[in-house]
């Protein structure tokens, strides 16, 4: 399976994966979704959609500073997860970022997420944990 990543442009599936996705962990944690502050954010970074076939079936969402690049967000529709898209979105990211000349790539987890499992076996290690959440990165290099 070969998905294409292309610049997001439609901010409202965004949206909705993420807060679907995100649901049931921001339940555990008591948070309440705030969609100001996604609006705010996606002009701030990078939004790319995964797609097959033409449809849009995941997103993956990146900035950086000065000396790393973050993945701030990934997220794959629920039929479409254990395929191999996030491992392939991951690579992208990484591809991205070293051709910019970043040597680390960085994200943060929920602890009990099972997606950290996957960055865990992508080279990802826990660089700091607080409270709920891992801080994680990987070389690029």
């Amino acid at each position: 399976m070969n998905p294409v990543f292309r610049v997001a442009k439609d901010k409202d599936f965004a949206e909705r994966l993420t807060r679907h996705n995100m649901a049931l962990y921001y339940e555990r944690l008591e948070m309440k979704w705030d969609s100001a502050l996604f609006k705010k954010n996606w002009n701030g970074f990078e939004n790319y959609e995964i797609a097959i076939n033409g449809q849009p079936v995941g997103l993956l969402r990146l900035s950086h500073n000065d000396t790393t690049y973050f993945i701030r967000d990934l997220q794959i529709l629920e039929a479409w997860q254990g395929q191999g898209l996030g491992s392939q979105a991951i690579h992208y990211a990484s591809e991205i970022a070293r051709t910019a000349g970043f040597k680390r790539l960085r994200l943060r987890v929920f602890r009990f997420n099972p997606a950290a499992s996957l960055y865990h076996r992508l080279g990802f290690r826990i660089r700091e944990t607080d409270d709920d959440t891992h801080y994680m990165e990987r070389d690029i290099s």
